[in-house]
């Protein structure tokens, strides 16, 4: 079987913030593999969200050709499931 599911790239920060922490967590319970890009450190990825998403706000995740800012999980979610993932990856 071939996987056609697009990567999941994450820009975020180290330094705590709320909704980068739930978008980690749900990808972890999910068992899915993501990029995750610090936008605190690395100014050049910090403008390439900017330019993706027109906002700066963390965390901002590209799956395939959807790009969600500081989603909800349900959010998170319905994109996972429209690129293909599966939301029962980590039973």
């Amino acid at each position: 079987m071939t996987d056609n599911r697009p990567p999941i790239i994450m820009y975020a920060r180290e330094r705590f913030c709320p909704d980068v922490t739930r978008s980690r967590l749900r990808l972890e319970e999910l068992g899915i593999e993501w990029t995750e890009y610090d936008t605190e450190s690395d100014a050049q990825r910090k403008q390439e969200m900017i330019e993706i998403s027109g906002r700066g706000n963390v965390p901002t995740l590209v799956i395939g050709d959807r790009i969600l800012v500081e989603p909800s999980n349900k959010d998170l979610d319905s994109a996972l499931v429209a690129a293909g993932y599966s939301l029962d990856e980590a039973e």
